[in-house]
């Protein structure tokens, strides 16, 4: 069955995620895999406290994918997220992803939280209609307990559904 690529990313700090997504052109057939990172701000940021915000990455994010849907590209994105650095949360977002000259939208939820097992501080899930994986998030602005964390760089991967 032919399907539509999605590249995610998901960002946030020490238990948040950001996302990045984009789609394969029409006819692309699923098994691409493809790994990611970028670095977005996070509005007003999170911390020890429940809050309520936004994300947005200002470009500069890549991804590489290999498959049926074949090459590397970059990509911006915004959303929303909720919860706190200790207990996790959830977020929501839209991004744009360029890759072989073509560019792609997709809407993906993830959720946050989980201690990283593969070299960040937090990981977080993620999925959308055409796409599902996995990021690994490092705070590199703020420590959630004296300032909140407003900027994370997420470093994942995903496959096409």
């Amino acid at each position: 069955m032919l399907r539509k690529a999605v590249m995610i990313t998901a960002s946030l700090a020490l238990a948040l995620g950001a996302i990045g997504i984009g789609t394969t052109p029409s006819g692309a057939e699923s098994g691409t895999h493809c790994t990611f990172q970028h670095v977005p701000n996070l509005n007003p940021g999170l911390s020890y406290k429940p809050s309520n915000g936004t994300f947005t990455d200002p470009g500069g994010g890549t991804a590489k994918c290999e498959g049926a849907v074949s090459g590397s590209g970059d990509y911006t994105d915004s959303g929303t997220v909720s919860g706190t650095c200790q207990g996790g949360g959830v977020a929501e977002g839209d991004p744009t992803f360029t890759v072989g000259g073509q560019t792609f939208t997709d809407h993906v939820k993830i959720t946050f939280g989980k201690p990283s097992t593969k070299g960040g501080i937090v990981h977080a899930d993620f999925e959308g209609e055409k796409t599902k994986g996995s990021i690994e998030l490092t705070p590199t602005k703020g420590d959630c307990i004296i300032n909140p964390v407003t900027q994370v760089k997420g470093v994942g991967e995903f496959m096409l559904k």
